[in-house]
């Protein structure tokens, strides 16, 4: 009862007070004692987050660390690209039935090539573990016979489950010879022949120094009693400070190794709470960054700045901010019931034409309030007028869209008429020329579609072919190998008609007399379709083929920027970097173009 009246109190003297004690008590209703609370809540809940806010900044280390690993690992996985990649070395491998004087021959030629693709950055050793069969297979440094792998180890089960793809074994041992033993990691791969895929020719191991990682990691710096290392999924040390546990256990339980698999980056507590660890997966290996630190450490400093700036904020919250806030509160209010009548006033004397950037410049305590209708009402203005200018525009586009339909079908429409002109003279070269060329356009076209059938890509270079063959009198025969499953796969549009341009060209058409043979053949290798596309023309040098890939230049020809320009759109619709164009040329004996395409993109 003495609680309402005192409540019943409060409110009379409230409603008889003036502007100023209005003000000064809902500022402290409202205001300080929330902000009071706030407070509070703050410098609890504070070192919780400004130590998570420490762990994503050593987070962000990790992932640096992670980055400069990953650009070597590419590094050494393009090398590895490149060797099953180079035809002579897979014709060669495959050859193991060759006399011994052909074999040695060959020995030669794969001994400069796997010399001169160990010379790439960070490469300690490219060693390849062929059939016995072949002589050169107990050479020592570059070739072993592939019985000497243990097939039966973790590592070597995981190489084959990859199918052909890089595999990265941690750290380990090797002796060498010639020199001595060295601590390294390899990028290892099953050699498959290509022509009888289910054939295992041998293995590839591209060897780089474990120094690769470790002076990476030894860069990092989180605090003074960290441990930063490298463990992959079978709790094997990949990097480690202490060089002597490189490929031994980590120290890491089970159940914190789960932890490692279940996401990309992370961070977790042992079981008593005393060491903290921040982990970073490498993409496209078995291995996790761990950053392993005592508590102490994290949490103490985080608990340090809590209390620093929970000094400041409610010294200077306190005492500064809200001393200003009340005598400015205090003194607006004043003049806030005058001010608002003057603008009611005025609205409903000029209506909102008073606010449409005509305004003078106003005066009293409102005029910020003021200025900002009046430009309100601005943009209300602008944003119409822009409104009907986007129409103005949308109407534009549709009408060029319609015209842009309008343009083919006439252009169909003639061409069908030219043919039956021609055919009713009895002109069957010219009516043949004039259908290839209507095909052709209608198949550039293909309806405004960015991706077309392999079947439709093919038509496309038949009817090209047939165009330059009637005006070369069929210097040039085309023979597709192509498996009537791989019709119905999905390419970009003009994937291969700028190559088989190029191939006429370029290369065809510049021996005497002008004829030759291109060659299609198209296979599937896993997930990926690849297309050879061969020319007996005059082929290129060296030099040349570097030139091909390049970003062109104004001063470039159109052959660099066809090959250019089919090699990014292949790898934009992979959406993976190993998707593209290589090529392969020796003058005077042709040229092979290969196209990979991802079946899965």
């Amino acid at each position: 009862m003495n609680g309402w009246r005192w409540l019943k109190g409060y409110l009379r003297a409230y409603s008889g007070a003036s502007i100023t004690k209005k003000a000064i008590a809902i500022y402290v209703a409202a205001v300080l004692i929330p902000g009071c609370l706030l407070f509070f809540l703050y410098y609890r809940q504070t070192s919780g987050i400004i130590e998570r806010e420490m762990s994503d900044s050593m987070l962000q280390t990790l992932n640096q660390a992670e980055y400069n690993i990953s650009n070597g690992l590419a590094n050494v996985a393009s090398v590895s690209d490149n060797v099953i990649a180079n035809q002579v070395i897979v014709e060669y491998l495959s050859s193991s039935a060759k006399p011994a004087y052909e074999q040695f021959q060959q020995f030669q030629e794969l001994e400069k090539l796997v010399a001169s693709l160990e010379r790439s950055r960070g490469i300690h050793r490219i060693r390849l573990f062929v059939d016995p069969k072949l002589t050169y297979s107990r050479e020592g440094i570059h070739f072993f016979p592939l019985p000497l792998l243990d097939s039966g180890s973790s590592w070597y089960r995981s190489m084959v489950d990859r199918n052909g793809a890089n595999y990265w074994r941690g750290t380990y041992r090797q002796p060498y010879l010639g020199e001595s033993d060295a601590d390294v990691l390899s990028a290892v791969r099953m050699l498959h022949d290509p022509l009888h895929y289910e054939t295992v020719m041998g293995v590839l191991s591209v060897d780089v120094k474990a120094d690769l990682i470790g002076d990476i990691l030894n860069r990092v710096s989180l605090s003074p009693s960290q441990e930063v290392f490298v463990v992959n999924d079978d709790r094997l040390l990949v990097s480690h400070p202490d060089t002597s546990r490189l490929g031994q256990p980590s120290d890491l339980t089970v159940t914190q190794m789960e932890w490692l698999s279940q996401s990309a980056e992370g961070r977790f507590r042992d079981d008593q709470g005393a060491s903290s660890f921040l982990f970073r997966r490498i993409p496209n290996t078995d291995w996790t960054i761990v950053a392993k630190l005592p508590t102490s450490e994290l949490s103490g400093k985080s608990v340090v700045l809590t209390k620093i700036s929970a000094v400041l904020l409610l010294g200077i919250g306190s005492v500064v901010f809200i001393f200003f806030l009340v005598l400015a509160f205090a003194a607006a209010a004043e003049s806030l019931n005058k001010r608002i009548r003057d603008m009611i006033r005025n609205l409903k004397v000029a209506g909102s034409a008073h606010f449409d950037g005509s305004l003078p410049k106003p005066k009293g305590d409102l005029r910020q309030l003021e200025g900002a209708i009046s430009r309100m009402v601005q943009t209300v203005h602008d944003l119409t007028a822009e409104s009907y200018r986007s129409k103005l525009h949308e109407r534009d586009a549709q009408l060029k869209a319609l015209q842009a339909q309008v343009d083919p079908h006439f252009l169909y429409n003639t061409l069908d008429s030219m043919n039956w002109m021609a055919i009713r003279r009895g002109a069957g070269e010219i009516s043949d020329l004039i259908e290839a060329l209507s095909t052709y356009f209608r198949l550039s076209l293909s309806k405004g579609r960015d991706v077309v059938t392999l079947a439709e890509e093919l038509q496309l270079i038949r009817s090209y072919m047939h165009i330059h063959n009637t005006r070369d009198e069929g210097g040039i025969e085309m023979i597709c190998n192509v498996e009537e499953a791989l019709l119905t796969c999905r390419l970009p549009k003009l994937t291969l008609q700028p190559i088989v341009e190029n191939a006429v060209l370029h290369g065809i058409h510049r021996k005497r007399p002008k004829r030759g043979t291109i060659a299609i053949s198209v296979r599937r290798e896993g997930t990926w379709l690849t297309i050879d596309i061969r020319d007996d023309g005059v082929g290129m040098p060296p030099e040349r083929l570097e030139q091909l890939l390049e970003p062109p230049g104004s001063d470039k020809a159109g052959e660099s920027y066809g090959i250019y320009n089919v090699h990014e759109r292949l790898r934009l619709f992979s959406h993976d970097n190993g998707a593209g164009v290589t090529i392969a040329s020796e003058p005077g004996r042709g040229t092979t173009v290969t196209l990979k395409i991802r079946l899965d993109a």
